[in-house]
């Protein structure tokens, strides 16, 4: 192990960039499944509205099985093990 604190400090920056990219893709996914929800209420609470809720959440679905979110968890995993290891 090195005891360089400029090369650890930069590790850890790095880590933390790649959790924010992951943290991005989950919180702009959680929106996605919020306004699913928030469309499912309109439409208990007008039946007569035409809204598509199961789209809105197949959406979602489809950002958490995106090569993009694996991508960012293992750039995630790599850059904390690195941090780890210097």
């Amino acid at each position: 192990m090195t005891s360089d604190p400029q090369k650890r400090a930069m590790a850890a920056r790095e880590a933390r960039e790649a959790l924010l990219q992951l943290k991005k893709l989950v919180d702009e996914t959680t929106e996605t499944t919020h306004v699913a929800e928030l469309q499912a209420i309109g439409f208990a609470v007008r039946p007569g509205q035409r809204v598509d809720a199961l789209t809105t959440l197949r959406t979602a679905l489809e950002s958490l099985r995106s090569p993009h979110l694996e991508t960012a968890i293992n750039q995630a995993c790599e850059r904390l093990e690195f941090a780890l290891s210097i």
